[in-house]
């Protein structure tokens, strides 16, 4: 049991600050103003040594150094700092030390380059002692260029031990390394960036914000009704690859396993044990010989009696190298063995089926293979790549469907969901895909990641944030189902991975993954009707990583990391488990108002006598919430109890049971994730249902270079009590000007204040729509805006049921 309340972080002075202004999430005017704040905004203790790290690199380290730059004046970036030129010539075990400082300012970038020959003849790569005595994760490796990631790195110190590369040359082989360098995928600024380590929004008063819950209806979304906490409370893993004693206790919180990658040629051509290693077909040069299925064992691990009939995911990659490309793309099959590898990923599930008798519910193609460094032919310009991705998907569908049909195939499994990228070029490749795949393909699915560098993001609006938590995701979504429900190919959405890409063991560092995994979680469980698994990228222990930054738990020192949760510490990110641990129940209707519908999230649910109240505030404002019923009148519970998770002072602090006398100013900092429990006297009993539908118009990504036109039917129009109508929209340097248009005649327009400032808008606008404008067959029109692209159109309209709906969901 992780102890309540931690503080995690460098400083040890926890400084307190208290606003009473009063926040109100409702359609009543805000009656409250705001306290000025008691303390000044200062750089904590981390962001002080990493700032002179930062001072470090660019006045002395990187001095002598070969180096590469991108942009200009405070825009400038550093993109590669060499390292060595020396060339070194390597065979069996490979130790190369790196240069004196570079521990220091490791933490600044993402990647270690190595350049040479031969390069494919190396193994894994241990950074230590920093990796924990595990390999860290490749992004390319090729005869000339080997490319990995930077472990989670501490802090950075003067005192830092030196890094030093291990690794092995296959045996009888040889390599030449001739350049050592680290990269940042540019994304390295010349300016230290001192926004995650500060307390955003302590130097500015609190805003007050209302929220409304409907305690007479329950909320059906789609026909969903029940929050449907198997969906989306998940960890990243397969039932029984962790010891039980990890397992019993995510189990506790009402967390299970989610998904995890099956890597063909590491687990079954090399093998991770003794035993019989799957070989090529002598005879079908290129295939594998299935027969060795005959004799292996493929049956999934034990698992707890809690986990045994969990529906979960995994994704299939890394295909042998006899079927594949040549050290590029991790696996991708040669075309014309895509059928064999179709034909081994089929007799990997059945045997699997058969021999353990389970199998997980839905298997990914190929891991991100929307991107290059995973599918090869992204890289080949005489090859169509989108086009044979379908078709290689197809090929697996098609062979595991008749092996396993109880089996759910799917993908493209993507990665950088930029949709928006060569005027909107990379959406077309995803529309293109799911028409070809549209017959074979059971699900789509995708993840969604925020990059390095965006705490902070409302602040980073105009500063060239591209993350999703402030309506990309949303938009991106909204784009795809349009698309579906267009095309009459309507397939559930599985997101298979969602965090932070940020590296790092800092307490910024666990605040943007802690921050980003809540809110991902939240925005996506408000969609039940879309989404069908969703699993953030957070893991209760790593074996073959130990000191992730992603990790909940890690070793003692000395301890393996193989053995059990007693022989282990938890680190921040455990707080995750147990922020959300007992969240359930079924919907209310919730309403809010006094902040911009992109920056918070608020979702309630009720159990009996019991009311759960999440909030998410992605802004950098610190909130006061005033919470009331749907009349405004104060929710008189007999207990109220606050659960938070914050960053304040260079300090990740989680707090587990904060008991309020009232909901009139409930605290919630900037990018916090907060739930609120209430405890009444009396079981709460709703007794009719709000039923919210959705409807598409046809077209996405339409340019808004003239008027364009979209026409939404729906048969319920006498019916709907309330609408609004959801315009996504793109733009570069946001809105400029209102997005205006008419609703079957009636004008509407929509010019947010928080439009105003991005370097690149993708978000959806939300316009109510009187009931009285609504008629079956609607038209509506958007007036043209120069460089305005419109994403998607959809009508969101609630109505009432006179009784409460039975289904939980769907």
């Amino acid at each position: 049991m992780v102890p309540h309340p931690i503080v995690t972080g460098l400083s040890t002075l926890m400084k307190q600050i208290h606003f009473a202004a009063l926040v109100c999430l409702s359609f009543f005017p805000v009656f409250a103003s705001a306290q000025a704040p008691t303390a000044p905004n200062l750089l904590s203790d981390e962001g002080l040594s990493r700032q002179e790290a930062h001072a470090y690199l660019f006045d002395e380290f990187s001095k002598d150094k070969e180096s590469t730059y991108r942009g200009e004046g405070e825009n400038r970036n550093l993109v590669e700092l060499v390292l060595s030129n020396e060339t070194l010539q390597l065979s069996g075990d490979v130790s190369i030390e790196l240069p004196a400082g570079s521990q220091r300012v490791a933490s600044l970038f993402k990647y270690i380059i190595l350049r040479g020959e031969n390069l494919n003849h190396l193994g894994g790569i241990e950074v230590a002692p920093y990796s924990g005595g595990g390999t860290v994760e490749r992004s390319t490796q090729e005869p000339k260029l080997y490319r990995f990631k930077l472990p989670a790195m501490p802090v950075p110190s003067e005192d830092m031990p030196p890094i030093r590369i291990r690794t092995r040359c296959a045996d009888g082989k040889t390599a030449t390394v001739t350049q050592i360098a680290f990269n940042s995928q540019g994304k390295l600024p010349v300016k230290f960036d001192d926004i995650p380590y500060r307390t955003l929004g302590a130097d500015r008063p609190r805003v007050p914000v209302n929220v409304r819950v409907d305690l007479q209806h329950e909320l059906s979304i789609a026909g969903h009704v029940d929050l449907e906490r198997q969906k989306f409370f998940r960890y990243y893993a397969a039932p029984g690859t962790s010891d039980p004693s990890f397992e019993r206790w995510a189990s506790e919180r009402n967390f299970s396993p989610g998904r995890q990658i099956f890597k063909l040629d590491p687990a079954l051509v090399v093998g991770y044990g003794p035993g019989e290693k799957l070989k090529e077909d002598p005879n079908n040069k290129g295939a594998a010989d299935l027969t060795f299925f005959d004799r292996h064992d493929s049956s999934p691990p034990k698992t707890i009696p809690e986990f045994e009939a969990t529906d979960y995911a995994m994704c299939l990659n890394d295909y042998p190298e006899f079927m594949s490309v040549e050290h590029i793309g991790r696996g991708t099959p040669l075309i014309e063995h895509f059928g064999d590898a179709a034909n081994l990923a089929a007799a990997h599930i059945a045997d699997q089926q058969r021999d353990g008798g389970r199998t997980a519910k839905w298997w990914e193609v190929k891991n991100e293979s929307t991107i290059k460094a995973e599918w090869d032919y992204h890289y080949q310009k005489e090859h169509d790549s989108w086009a044979l991705l379908a078709e290689f998907h197809n090929a697996v569908a098609e062979a595991v469907h008749a092996k396993t049909p109880s089996v759910n195939v799917g993908g493209p499994t993507s990665a950088w969901m930029q949709l928006h990228v060569n005027q909107f070029g990379l959406y077309r490749d995803q529309t293109r895909f799911m028409d070809l795949t549209r017959d074979h393909l059971d699900f789509y699915s995708h993840h969604f990641y925020e990059d390095m560098g965006s705490l902070g993001a409302w602040e980073r609006r105009d500063k060239g944030y591209s993350g999703y938590l402030l309506g990309r995701l949303e938009a991106t979504l909204d784009m795809l189902q349009a698309h579906m429900e267009e095309t009459d190919n309507v397939k559930p959405i599985l997101i298979t991975e969602c965090g932070s890409l940020q590296a790092g063991r800092g307490a910024a560092d666990y605040w943007l993954r802690l921050r980003s995994f809540s809110a991902f979680l939240h925005k996506l469980m408000s969609r039940p009707h879309q989404i069908d698994l969703s699993v953030p990228f957070v893991f209760t222990n790593m074996h073959w990583n130990p000191t992730s930054g992603n990790v909940a738990f890690v070793p003692t020192e000395g301890a393996s990391a193989r053995g059990p949760l007693a022989d282990f510490q938890p680190t921040p990110v455990a707080h995750f488990f147990e922020l959300w641990r007992d969240f359930d129940g079924r919907r209310l209707p919730v309403a809010t108002n006094g902040l911009a519908e992109v920056g918070l999230n608020a979702t309630a649910v009720y159990q009996g006598n019991r009311l759960q109240i999440a909030l998410t505030n992605m802004t950098s404002h610190q909130l006061s919430v005033h919470l009331s019923d749907i009349a405004g009148e104060a929710l008189h519970a007999s207990s109220i109890q606050q659960r938070r998770l914050r960053y304040n002072d260079g300090e990740v602090i989680y707090e587990d049971a904060i008991s309020l006398s009232d909901s009139n100013a409930i605290e919630v900092d900037a990018e916090e994730t907060t739930v609120l429990t209430f405890t009444f006297d009396e079981t709460i009993q709703p007794n009719k249902t709000l039923l919210r539908e959705f409807a598409y118009a046809a077209g996405t990504a339409v340019t808004a270079d003239q008027t364009q036109t979209f026409q939404i039917d729906i048969d319920d129009a006498s019916d709907i009590e309330s609408a609004e109508l959801v315009v996504g929209v793109h733009r570069i340097k946001g809105l400029e000007q209102a997005v205006s248009g008419t609703f079957n005649g009636h004008r509407f327009e929509s010019h947010p204040e928080w439009t105003h400032k991005f370097d690149q808008l993708l978000a959806p606008l939300e316009i109510p729509i009187s009931k009285d404008w609504l008629q079956n067959n609607n038209q509506i029109q958007v007036e043209p805006r120069p460089g305005l692209t419109i994403t998607s159109v959809h009508l969101i309209r609630d109505s009432i049921s006179g009784a409460l709906d039975s289904k939980h969901s769907q």
